[in-house]
């Protein structure tokens, strides 16, 4: 319950309202693109439609807002690519990637800051101390709130920027618990609202405070201020907002003891949210209606409710993962292509001078024999420079290649292994109904062991997906120390103790006390991590997991080895392991296999980092051991 109040409560914060009138203007906006030739009016209309769906479709935003930014590029639009470069941040904030994110609302400041202009500065320094304070860098989100203030009592600032500064910082106070300051700045945002005739942001603010008051138990304040609200967007036909009014007002209700006003208040909240097309809404009226029902016994229509809202929830999560996959493809191919354009460019130029100097060598000829000797020497090298062209393109032909079956293996790994802890994860749900269908306290006990072990599991697949990823940019940073072995060792047997435990291995760790690792920190403990995770999920049930590590006696390294009891690996499938691609169909089948073998790609990419080397030594029937070494300190 808590968790939907604060999604509600940030939502209305930080989205802006799309109104009837909006949409018809979108519609409008996309009609005339079709006709407007590359112009001012045609950045300004690109522009409008990538904040207008931000929020809402921020994928189809940002393919408006690269647009306008290239516009404003060739129009040399200083002022129309700062709101352009500040709008497309927008998109990729929502897109969750924060990072491309503040570096454009960088660029939208530095062009403000030369143009002079506030309210671009305020408007900048205020989205980027948003993506800060989601980032949860509070300290840095604050200091750029700081600047937005010294800058919004200055001539030009927009009624739109300043409730938008003022919102995230009541969202940025209550986040910190520092509830005066949360509510001076709500108190601002909804007095300029009504001040300027903005009924929904009016509406929004007397949510907020009414959520507030919600937490503070002052119910009969808490309902007064979001039937205040509700009231405004049934007036302004927001079915979107009054979905959440709704959601909130029956969450009062139930907490003072009214739970069939609060069930009839739950199901209009998910009328106005499917009419609206919001599926942010629907999940949270899903959610409120499981609890309603279940505070009134209703455990059945409860599980229905939740199954409903797990679904749901499970689609907008797999969109929002594409989306954002999609928008990190799309910048990701806009680099290469401004590359190949700028080595085209340079390449045209350069034919450009070879054209001038062989027509140089043609009118020589008329002059006689030493010019026709100099152009015919002159095409024989143009011919060489040509052949050496060919070679170097179909080197980068086959590149490309290469690239391409490495993105389509990526997808593969991703689709193969995210199927496993979802699959898991639905399953706890289903024990989560059998077990309160039967009362068994005994058996949800268990339950929260199951989840972290699901969790867990998913975690370090994204974690080892994220870490090869940025590897293979080159992006990922290498900060060597002193690490002591025995403190790496106590961490992985206490992460992975439970999965021990399920399944009734031994996990026993020898090493000497003292030995100490000259490594990077988050690389090595990536690669302990896969390494015993692997060796765990192919040790049969009461098998053992030792992991030791020792000093050479030849150099100053240290060898960790990790060693089931396993079925083992024939020779050929040990050399397919060690190559460089991920093993999806194991040519000599060993048993079941559940991973893709990115892991120990991403462990051998780490270890060569350090400068070390991986080995593994198994047969069929007598285990397995992994042998990794790494710098030592001497």
């Amino acid at each position: 319950m808590r968790q939907l109040i604060l999604l509600l409560l940030l939502l209305q914060v930080l989205t802006p309202p799309l109104h009837a009138q909006e949409r018809a203007v979108i519609s409008k906006l996309q009609r005339r693109l079709t006709v407007l030739p590359a112009s001012r009016p045609r950045l300004l209309a690109l522009d409008s439609l990538s904040y207008a769906l931000h929020d809402v479709a921020p994928d189809t935003a940002r393919r408006y807002g690269e647009q306008a930014v290239a516009l404003a590029t060739r129009l040399h639009d200083q002022r129309g690519l700062m709101q352009s470069l500040c709008t497309l941040g927008s998109c990729y904030a929502t897109l969750s990637d924060g990072v491309h994110a503040l570096d454009l609302y960088s660029k939208s400041n530095s062009i403000a800051r030369q143009l002079n202009n506030a309210d671009g500065l305020v408007r900048s320094y205020t989205t980027m101390a948003a993506v800060h304070h989601e980032r949860n860098d509070t300290i840095i989100a604050w200091r750029h709130y700081q600047q937005a203030l010294h800058l919004a009592t200055r001539k030009g600032v927009r009624v739109a920027t300043l409730l938008t500064l003022y919102g995230n910082l009541s969202s940025l106070f209550f986040h910190l618990e520092q509830d005066p300051k949360a509510l001076r700045y709500t108190d601002l945002a909804l007095k300029l609202a009504r001040r300027s005739g903005n009924r929904i942001n009016e509406s929004i603010y007397l949510a907020n405070l009414g959520t507030y008051y919600y937490y503070k138990k002052r119910y009969d304040l808490a309902e007064n201020l979001i039937r205040q609200s509700l009231a405004i967007t049934q007036q302004a036909q927001q079915p979107r907002y009054e979905a959440g009014n709704l959601a909130l007002l029956s969450m009062v209700l139930l907490e003072t003891n009214r739970a069939p006003e609060a069930a009839v208040l739950a199901r209009q909240s998910l009328q106005q949210a499917r009419l609206g097309q919001s599926k942010e809404r629907t999940l949270d009226a899903y959610s409120m209606l499981a609890e309603v029902t279940a505070r009134q016994q209703q455990f059945q229509q409860a599980y229905k409710w939740q199954t409903h809202y797990l679904a749901l929830n499970d689609s907008l999560n797999n969109g929002r993962r594409l989306a954002t996959l999609t928008a990190l493809q799309s910048r990701y191919d806009m680099q290469d292509k401004e590359q190949q354009i700028q080595l085209l460019t340079q390449q045209t130029e350069l034919q450009k001078i070879r054209n001038r100097v062989l027509w140089g060598a043609i009118a020589a000829l008329v002059l006689g024999l030493l010019g026709f000797g100099f152009l015919y020497w002159q095409l024989r090298r143009s011919r060489a420079e040509l052949a050496a062209n060919n070679v170097a393109l179909q080197e980068s032909t086959a590149e490309l290649r290469r690239m391409a079956a490495s993105k389509d293996r990526l997808y593969a790994i991703v689709a193969h292994d995210l199927r496993g802890p979802v699959t898991s994860f639905v399953g706890v749900t289903e024990l989560i109904g059998f077990y309160l269908k039967r009362k068994d306290e005994e058996g949800l006990q268990k339950l929260p062991a199951l989840v972290r072990q699901s969790a867990q599991s998913l975690n370090n697949l994204l974690d080892n997906l994220l870490n090869w990823a940025v590897s293979q940019t080159g992006e990922l940073a290498f900060r060597p120390e002193k690490l002591v072995v025995a403190d790496l060792f106590a961490e992985n047997q206490q992460l992975y103790q439970t999965t021990a435990e399920a399944k009734q291995i031994s996990l026993q760790a020898t090493h000497p006390d003292d030995l100490m690792l000259w490594a990077d920190q988050n690389m090595t403990r990536t690669i302990l991590r896969n390494l015993v995770g692997n060796a765990l999920k192919f040790t049969p049930p009461g098998g053992t997991v030792r992991f030791s590590a020792e000093a050479s006696l030849t150099d100053s390294t240290v060898r960790l080895t990790v060693t089931d009891s396993g079925r083992g690996m024939p020779a050929a499938l040990v050399a397919e392991v060690l190559s460089n691609q991920p093993v999806t169909n194991p040519t000599t089948p060993v048993g079941p296999r559940t991973g893709t073998g990115l892991g120990l790609m991403l462990c051998k990419a780490f270890v060569q980092r350090h400068g070390g080397t991986l080995d593994i030594q198994s047969a069929p029937g007598g285990g397995t051991s992994v042998v990794v070494q790494l710098p030592g300190v001497n």
